[in-house]
């Protein structure tokens, strides 16, 4: 059994087609059909069959791939030894980051990485819907991500969830607002307010919808943005209110917003790191997710006492 050719399989589990399997590993589409006829007529079992223009994976066929992830495992422990032995490292990390992440943790975990000698850290912003983090973890060694339904929503994708940060979600009030003189605001206090919200599918609109369901009522999703500086800059202006996670937020309060929890409605949003398991596996990344850990708790703790 090759081993390369378990990897092919895997890559067309993880991509869902033979052209981007082909793709992400530098080959001919047709390179990939032979491989994975001739892992087929191996085993002797049938792996793929066709669907549509393209094909999909068998229950065989599937099994197989998670197979094929537990070898990978297996095979980046086992460098992972050697690299110990060798005293290597990986000399290239890629890593993704969403935007509020990477304004939090980007800069204080660079000065982290220069202790690796040799490493050449590279980060990229990536701002996907929930769903969409997941899929990421095929192209980069590391992806920061975040949810509001805490970190089993990836952990169910066969990834390693390194835990980072639990961020209280915060309601945004202009400075001279109604509400902005209670200490704390309920669902019924706030869904009557035009809503500076984000697109459908990203993990804070699900907040709003909790709060929806608490009131009883719809909200008005006055105006739509991705870009946290943006809904700070609707709010500061007075166009209305907003959900803005704590620690991002809470250096700009003042600025003509104010941050007010909310009671009643569970608003935060788990921040992680997310891997491959035969990525994780590494000497090198076992260190970068170790630094960010480090890092997320020291910007914890240090926000926590202002």
């Amino acid at each position: 059994m090759d081993f390369k050719r378990l990897r092919i399989l895997r890559e067309l589990a993880d991509r869902g087609s033979v052209g981007a399997t082909a793709e992400a590993l530098g080959v001919t589409p047709s390179a990939v059909s032979q491989q994975l006829k001739t892992l087929q007529d191996e085993l002797g079992v049938v792996l793929m069959e066709k669907s549509g223009r393209g094909v999909r994976l068998t229950e065989a066929g599937a099994a197989m791939a998670r197979a094929a992830a537990e070898v990978a495992v297996a095979m980046a422990r086992a460098e992972a030894t050697v690299d110990t032995y060798r005293r290597g490292w990986q000399t290239q990390v890629k890593a993704a980051f969403f935007p509020s992440a990477a304004e939090m943790l980007l800069p204080g975990l660079l000065h982290r990485v220069k202790e690796i000698d040799g490493l050449r850290f590279e980060a990229h912003l990536e701002d996907p819907g929930v769903a969409g983090f997941a899929g990421l973890a095929a192209d980069y060694d590391i992806v920061l991500a975040h949810s509001v339904d805490g970190p089993e929503v990836f952990a169910r994708r066969g990834l390693v969830v390194v835990p980072l940060l639990n961020e209280p979600l915060d309601v945004a009030i202009p400075s001279g607002h109604v509400l902005a003189s209670k200490p704390s605001l309920t669902a019924q206090d706030v869904v009557g307010f035009p809503w500076m919200g984000v697109p459908e599918g990203f993990p804070f609109d699900t907040v709003l919808q909790q709060i929806e369901a608490q009131a009883g009522t719809t909200a008005v999703r006055a105006q739509l943005f991705a870009d946290l500086r943006v809904l700070e800059a609707l709010v500061s202006s007075g166009h209305g209110l907003s959900l803005l996670p704590r620690y991002t937020s809470l250096g700009n309060q003042g600025r003509g917003f104010v941050l007010r929890p909310l009671t009643g409605v569970t608003a935060r949003r788990s921040i992680v790191a997310l891997a491959r398991p035969e990525v994780a596996a590494r000497t090198t990344i076992q260190s970068v997710l170790g630094m960010l850990k480090a890092e997320a708790k020291a910007l914890a703790d240090g926000l926590e006492k202002v």
